[in-house]
């Protein structure tokens, strides 16, 4: 059975808790949110077809804030993670 080499293991990143709580959040907070916002702008982009524009930008306004905020902490997340 071959060995592994020790300063292969250390490389890795390990989850630290914070690091799997704020992922966890924010991907409770992105996929739900993510979600709504994509089936808003298939409406949104429909109403363009009259030339509306209020329901595209109040998707974007109102849903983007949401997705932003769950990719901002999975991000901070995946940064927060350790080198053992």
């Amino acid at each position: 059975m071959p060995q592994r080499d020790p300063a292969e293991s250390s490389t890795k990143p390990h989850w630290t808790v914070a690091s799997v709580a704020l992922f966890v959040i924010g991907l409770l907070i992105l996929v739900p949110s993510g979600l709504c916002t994509a089936v808003g702008l298939v409406y949104g982009i429909a109403s363009l077809a009259v030339g509306d524009f209020s329901l595209l930008t109040m998707v974007l306004t109102i849903g983007g804030v949401p997705v932003a905020l769950g990719i901002g902490l999975v991000v901070i997340s995946l940064g927060m993670r350790r080198k053992a």
